[in-house]
């Protein structure tokens, strides 16, 4: 009941900071499109009024040469080249005295004199409002006023602008709540969480071992810290009384005549009273030396900006390859712009079993830091790449600390966690590992038409170094664990060393397992991969899709997963055997893209995108349950089994680039996708027809 308490007492709390930041920024965001409207439109009015001015001072050069206004010739070509250098302008109108229009010209069609009714000239008035309508009196001969030009506004221009304005606003709404939300756990957990349980495992402490005067550190916070002050007056002052009574009846205890009488009663008395003297226990005055209390929560902030200081680059990297592209090996360039995905694929992938081991032997901020370092090398020599070649040695330097960090912080969350709250310490985990993504890609999309690609690189850099000083504040402000959880920490440790050729030629001559990795592992980890990460920045690029809408549309996938993915996860724990829910999902993961080849748009693609990240939802946690009640997986330990289960999957990771790369070599974007989407359907299918029920294993 009282965990329960906690747990609704730290919700509230959360809600609270976020509601309130989340209305301050929709306030924020209405004030800053309303600003940015009446800004954009009063500069869009100021540039027009200078096209207006040079018109008018053409036309009135050629009324004034006595040429009627309506025999003008050669105005189609004109006023249509102005049009195509003025995107801002929508229209251009040339009226006569009475104001009935005698030319007309927008970008698509041009009316002459003879083809204008006045209905149309009507119809013109009524449609145009007017402050988007900046109007000039034509002058001729005799400073005369012949006619009127009218210059219409482009509204699309200005409702795209302030469309792509409150998105990038909206966008940053969602991405700082989504990185104060890692940041604010933190923070609860240093200032609230950990001194307050810190102060009640020091009372718990006192009461089982009858300490008399126990001292307990101060939280901080101020009514726990004034109720700590009060029990620590009341324990001085009943300390000194006892010690007093003590010392009083020592005489009574220890005197001669105790010690020569015979009485039975007498020796049973002093003996009770010799044990109440001793039931109470003086207890360490030193504070400092308490336990500190794990938290997987402490590692939030440094898993998000370190998977962030990675994502920057999602929406863009296959851009940039094709940017410093020279052939090479006679590649294909739609293969080659692969291989740096593939390269970082492959070595996250060598790397983990090396992160754990450096986990265990050096511990786990020296390993995280060794990794970050790593990465953060990678990625400054990412952003002064300028082959293709060296591309993908640095992206394989950068996919070598990612798997280091990678491992090293799941270890962290299994260390820091019991059997009772390690499903909480892995959600933890996956919350801020895809919260940085979908952070990632949004900056990196919004950010990257403004700065360019490599420093966006550079700015990775920095995010990945920085964050090892999260590592290194927990490191400073953690000791050892309470003596009562050390043991069932020391019995959770996850091997980290490489399976043997024994285990995997084990788990590879059990068919369910074998077909679940070739049916559903790798076909889903391709179509991620070469979907999301590679085709689709690609594609949208293709389209004439803007960096940050390619951003945006990316940043979906990791929405959806931070979103349903541990709902859904809690769904399916209702159904003992998974394997329909993980076939439908591999089903629903091909449907996405398979609509590609039928329609193109961007649209589609988004959709897609947004159909996969929901099909994964229920699919790929599944996998992993799956596997794991495979008998030839417990034969070799779940660990070991785990593991090369893990390393399996990676297999699509390496090969999706490849694959979709050779694929758009040969045909267009929308029949690869869908290539890639039947490929993803018919593994399931064959997957839910070999697959035996786990009874018949």
């Amino acid at each position: 009941m009282r965990s329960m308490k906690q747990i609704n007492l730290n919700r509230k709390l959360i809600l609270i900071i976020i509601g309130v930041i989340l209305a301050s920024q929709l306030v924020y965001l209405y004030i800053n499109v309303q600003s940015f409207k009446t800004f954009y439109l009063k500069a869009v009015q100021s540039n027009i009024n200078t096209v207006g001015s040079s018109l008018k001072a053409n036309l009135d050069d050629i009324l004034q040469k006595g040429i009627s206004i309506d025999k003008f010739m050669g105005l189609k070509s004109f006023l249509q080249g102005i049009l195509n250098d003025t995107p801002e302008l929508a229209s251009i109108t040339i009226n006569d005295l009475t104001g009935q229009p005698l030319y007309y010209c927008d970008p698509n069609t041009f009316f002459l004199p003879s083809t204008i009714s006045l209905k149309f000239g009507e119809l013109l008035n009524r449609t145009q409002r007017p402050k988007y309508m900046i109007h000039f009196q034509l002058i001729g001969k005799d400073n005369e006023a012949h006619g009127e030009l009218t210059l219409g506004i482009n509204k699309k221009q200005i409702t795209k602008q302030i469309r792509a304005i409150a998105l990038d606003t909206g966008t940053i709404i969602v991405v700082s709540i989504l990185a104060i939300l890692d940041f604010l756990f933190f923070i609860i957990a240093i200032i609230i969480t950990i001194p307050a349980k810190k102060a009640c495992l020091e009372i718990e402490k006192a009461t089982t071992d009858n300490i008399l005067n126990p001292c307990i550190p101060p939280t901080n916070i101020d009514f726990l810290d004034a109720l700590i002050k009060q029990f620590h007056l009341f324990g001085d002052q009943f300390t000194h009384q006892w010690q007093g009574a003590v010392a009083r009846s020592q005489n009574l205890v220890h005197g001669k005549d105790i010690r020569k009488t015979n009485s039975t009663t007498v020796k049973q008395a002093a003996m009770a009273l010799v044990a109440i003297q001793n039931y109470f226990k003086t207890g360490n005055t030193d504070c400092s030396s308490s336990v500190s209390i794990p938290s997987p929560s402490l590692i939030r902030p440094a898993i998000f900006l370190f998977v962030f200081s990675e994502a920057l680059s999602i929406s863009f990297l296959p851009l940039f390859a094709k940017e410093i592209y020279h052939p090479f090996l006679n590649l294909p360039e739609a293969v080659a712009l692969g291989l740096p995905i593939s390269s970082f694929m492959l070595f996250t992938a060598i790397s983990l079993p090396f992160g754990g081991h450096l986990a265990e032997k050096m511990g786990h901020p020296k390993a995280f830091v060794l990794g970050a370092s790593i990465s953060t090398i990678g990625l400054l020599l990412t952003g002064m790449a300028n082959h293709i070649l060296w591309l993908i040695l640095f992206r394989a330097i950068v996919g070598f600390g990612f798997g280091t960090v990678f491992m090293t912080t799941q270890m962290y969350i299994v260390d820091q966690t019991t059997a009772e709250n390690r499903a909480e310490g892995m959600a933890i985990f996956l919350s801020a590992f895809y919260g940085g993504t979908l952070c990632g890609a949004a900056i990196g999309g919004m950010v990257v038409e403004r700065v360019g690609f490599r420093i966006l690189f550079f700015i990775g850099a920095v995010c990945a170094m920085g964050s090892t000083l999260f590592l290194l504040f927990i490191n400073q402000n953690q000791a050892k664990h309470p003596p009562d959880q050390q043991k069932s920490l020391e019995q959770k440790k996850i091997p980290s060393t490489l399976p043997s050729l024994r285990d995997i030629i084990t788990l590879f001559s059990n068919r369910n397992f074998t077909f679940l990795v070739l049916f559903q592992s790798i076909p889903n980890k391709i179509c991620l991969i070469g979907f999301v990460y590679y085709l689709a920045p690609i594609y949208f690029k293709e389209l004439g899709i803007s960096q940050s809408d390619t951003g945006r549309y990316i940043m979906c996938y990791s929405l959806i997963m931070i979103l349903f993915s541990q709902s859904v996860s809690r769904w399916s724990d209702k159904f003992s055997n998974p394997k329909k829910l993980i076939f439908w999902g591999g089903l629903l993961s091909g449907a996405a893209l398979i609509p590609c080849f039928f329609f193109h748009g961007p649209r589609w693609v988004f959709l897609g995108i947004v159909v996969l990240g929901f099909s994964h939802t229920l699919s790929v946690s599944n996998q992993a349950k799956l596997a794991s009640q495979l008998k030839a997986l417990q034969f070799v330990g779940l660990g070991p089994g785990l593991g090369i289960y893990r390393q399996s999957e990676r297999i699509g990771n390496v090969l999706a680039p490849i694959l979709a790369g050779t694929l758009i070599t040969t045909m267009e974007y929308g029949s690869a996708l869908a290539i890639i989407g039947i490929y993803t359907s018919l593994s399931s299918i064959l997957f839910l027809v070999t697959f035996r029920d786990l009874q018949e294993q």
